[in-house]
């Protein structure tokens, strides 16, 4: 997809958040529990959009699975993760990213903070 295009999808979707039909999850925390270690990865809506419903453990690398929502913030647990901030990155880190993770930004899609770091 080219630069322009990338640009216009990605000013139209920002300028129409909060008027889209899509789920507002801000201020909810939800868990992704391993299907293998039960290790669970604590994740934060900072901002409108979605989120995939299946994440890689940090812990083991298999699949975690969105079990778990709720509006109060995990305990502290060597079996829980520190929260996962979910964010919309900025136009200019978004053009930085791989086609997939443009793709999923642009049909209101959130990603990891942590991944924005260094970009």
């Amino acid at each position: 997809m080219e630069k322009e295009t990338i640009k216009r999808k990605y000013n139209e979707l920002v300028a129409s958040l909060e008027d889209a039909k899509m789920y507002d999850g801000r201020g909810e925390y939800n868990g992704y529990v391993c299907e293998k270690c039960g290790y669970i990865t604590a994740t934060l809506y900072k901002e409108k959009g979605v989120t995939p419903f299946i994440i890689q453990c940090e812990k083991c690398g298999k699949a975690a699975m969105h079990k778990i929502t709720s509006r109060n913030a995990p305990p502290a647990d060597p079996n829980i993760s520190e929260v996962k901030n979910w964010v919309r990155p900025t136009l200019d880190q978004l053009m930085k990213m791989s086609q997939a993770t443009i793709d999923h930004v642009l049909n209101g899609g959130l990603v990891f903070e942590e991944e924005l770091k260094g970009l």
